[in-house]
């Protein structure tokens, strides 16, 4: 196998989440010397990385605009005076943004741990972003 259809293979085989130590052994199997293997797995995890990190802050963009606009609308949800008859119809507004914060909180976890620790991610990249 020549060496760019060995390294398309190994960027694929990281991407998808194999761990460094089996790409190594398979790019070592195929003729690739040890040395060579080792600097080609660090650039492809530092590139995985990289992919995880651009949807961490995606992610955490995402979950902080949620969280403002739930936070907005339960502030003016609840400011609505009671004489006009929509405090139980706003009840129901206020639990919807209720649930859009708790999304927006949870995405936003979940991009900032891909922001700092992108390497605790196994699954596939594909996987990670639904």
């Amino acid at each position: 196998m020549d060496d760019e259809k060995l390294i398309i293979e190994a960027r694929a085989k990281i991407t998808w989440g194999e761990d460094a130590e089996s790409v190594r052994e398979f790019l070592i199997s195929n003729g690739m010397p040890g040395p060579e293997a080792d600097e080609r797995i660090k650039a492809l995890n530092l590139e995985r990385n990289r992919e995880i990190r651009k949807m961490g802050i995606k992610d955490t963009l995402i979950g902080a605009v949620l969280i403002a606009i739930s936070g907005i609308a339960i502030h003016f949800l609840l400011a609505i005076p009671q004489n006009y008859g929509w405090r139980m119809s706003a009840g129901r507004g206020v639990a919807i943004m209720v649930l859009v914060g708790f999304y927006g909180l949870w995405k936003l976890v979940n991009g900032i741990v891909y922001l700092v620790r992108p390497q605790s991610e196994h699954q596939s990249i594909t996987d990670v972003e639904e």
